[in-house]
């Protein structure tokens, strides 16, 4: 082992171990964060190892360089590199209580700038800003500190073969064992990857044109004025709503909503906006995701709907949002929150006038797409002082903080705004004595401190509450006159079967169209429903059933 210490340390005793040691400290307060917050366990070895490895590959260089200023900026520009990675990894397992996987990076590209500041602002606090500060001090002190001798490597007396040899080691044990789902480098890389390709399939040409492959499409009753509302909502679990059986009254006006059929058993199919919505309004489920290509604002265009995208929310992630491409083909799209928005708190009834203007339009048939903001974090940005209703704590078993029964109020009375917005929009399409649904979803779930300590949605976390969703239908007199779907409250849907669903009720056919797949078809087949990477849902509710048991 003597070339590998000539390798990393300069040949004078003073000048030892300053490479190693600097690393290894960000290495151990790293790994003492993260121990300090979670038990120690498997994984947290193998990130301590692929730290170790990953330091290894990027000093290693340093025996190449020959001269003391290459030498000095190569290791002060790694050195930060390396505390960047660091922080991020860490503090993601600190947030999260798991290790960042690439469909997380996929999310957090997806992620419009008011989104992460929101997302900063609530889970940044002070144990991950102590933690920064201590590898900011690091990199200060190699960057600043006069160590243009001290860490001037000699080359090798052994020549570059054992440098490279070692270097290759080095990395084939990182990409050929499982320590490489550790390295955030190589997870970043297989991200970008997955977003190229992804967006390769939704971007194909087939989601561009306004009619996409729904060629030969027929609907009943065109003469006929249509109006038909389907409302996606945000982060909302039908765990913190009264309908469902909680215990405050967050839902009091659709609670008293005539006609209304709430479904009890619907679940999204992750626990992201753009996955699940993407699936919802396309053809593509956890079966195919890819092989069938279209959406539903397409298949409603070639049956001669109006269609319309109404949205609370920003148009675009850093990545380009799947659910923009797939929404390409809607014929007329408003967007309140928009990149030219500094304000956060635009709250959902801003879309109130522009409903009212589609309303009044002179279309027979229309259909109107609502994306809310719905119960997003930050919470209290979600609603108007007047609905700042729950401030008592409440019977929770996980938490003890004031501050966690503070979230838990916040999200509470952004439901009970959510319940405000959601029964509105409802009276105004009953108002219309048009031929009208309404319908209501939230694109996934959120957890709220219902079955461990966390506030979130994250696939990676995965916990039920994050895939347990509202999901409302509301009809007209005239709509259940003209129209014959079956209500079986019971039923255990996902709605990555939605696409067949709406498509059910606005009465269109096509051979793409699967009524076995309509939760209101009398033929509707009960399928398997797969979450967090082949999870069976009702198997992971009956063993979550018997722990509460």
């Amino acid at each position: 082992m003597n070339y590998l210490r000539d390798m990393l340390l300069n040949n004078k005793s003073k000048k030892k171990l300053i490479i190693e040691l600097l690393f290894l400290i960000s290495i151990i307060i790293s790994s003492a964060f993260e121990l300090i917050f979670s038990e120690f366990g498997y994984q947290r070895l193998l990130n301590f190892t692929e730290n170790i490895l990953f330091a290894l590959i990027l000093i290693i260089p340093l025996s190449f360089l020959n001269s003391k200023k290459p030498c000095f900026f190569y290791f002060n520009i790694v050195f930060v590199f390396f505390n960047i990675i660091l922080f991020f990894e860490t503090s993601y397992y600190y947030i999260f209580n798991v290790d960042i996987s690439p469909s997380a990076i996929y999310v957090l590209l997806e992620t419009n700038k008011f989104e992460t500041k929101e997302f900063l602002s609530f889970y940044l606090d002070g144990y991950i800003i102590v933690y920064g500060l201590f590898l900011l001090l690091l990199v200060i002190i190699s960057v600043l500190a006069d160590n243009k001798k001290l860490l001037y490597v000699k080359k090798s007396a052994l020549g570059t073969k054992p440098l490279v040899l070692s270097l290759i080691i080095v990395l084939f044990v990182l990409k050929a064992t499982p320590l490489r789902h550790q390295n955030l480098p190589y997870l970043l890389l297989k991200s970008f990857y997955v977003v190229y390709y992804e967006s390769g399939v939704i971007n194909a040409s087939a989601y561009k044109s306004e009619k996409g492959i729904f060629n030969h499409t027929e609907t009943a009753n065109n003469n006929k004025k249509k109006l038909y509302v389907v409302i996606i909502g945000e982060s909302t679990t039908s765990n913190n709503m009264s309908l469902y059986g909680y215990n405050r009254k967050t839902n009091p006006l659709l609670s008293k909503q005539e006609g209304l059929s709430v479904f009890k058993d619907v679940i999204s199919p992750h626990a992201g906006t753009t996955a699940s919505i993407t699936k919802a309004f396309s053809l593509q489920d956890y079966e195919q995701s890819s092989t069938s290509q279209g959406s539903i604002i397409q298949l409603l265009n070639a049956a001669n709907h109006e269609t319309y995208w109404v949205s609370n929310q920003e148009p675009v992630g850093f990545a380009e949002t799947d659910i923009t491409k797939v929404i390409k083909a809607c014929k007329n799209k408003i967007y309140f929150s928009t990149k030219s928005s500094e304000d956060t708190r635009l709250y959902d009834d801003v879309i109130f006038d522009k409903l009212d203007e589609v309303i009044n339009k002179k279309e027979n048939n229309k259909i109107l797409f609502i994306h809310l903001q719905g119960t997003h974090i930050y919470y209290k940005n979600r609603y108007p002082e007047r609905f700042n209703v729950f401030k008592n704590n409440v019977n929770n078993k996980i938490i003890s903080k004031a501050h966690d029964f503070e979230i838990i109020n916040e999200y509470d009375n952004a439901v009970l705004y959510n319940d405000y917005i959601v029964n509105t929009i409802i009276q105004k399409i009953k108002h219309t004595n048009n031929e009208s649904f309404v319908l209501y979803f939230s694109d996934h779930g959120e957890e709220v401190y219902h079955t461990i300590k966390f506030v979130g949605h994250n696939d990676d976390v995965g916990t039920l509450p994050m895939f347990q969703i509202p999901f409302m239908l509301w009809q007209s007199e005239t709509f259940k006159k003209n129209n014959s779907i079956e209500i079986d409250l019971d039923r255990p849907y996902m709605t990555d079967d939605l696409f067949h669903s709406i498509a059910h009720l606005c009465d269109v056919s096509n051979k793409h169209v699967n009524l076995k797949k309509s939760i209101f078809s009398k033929s509707f087949k009960k399928r398997k429903r797969i979450i967090l990477n082949n999870k069976d849902y009702d198997s992971l509710y009956v063993i979550e059933n018997k722990k509460k048991n």
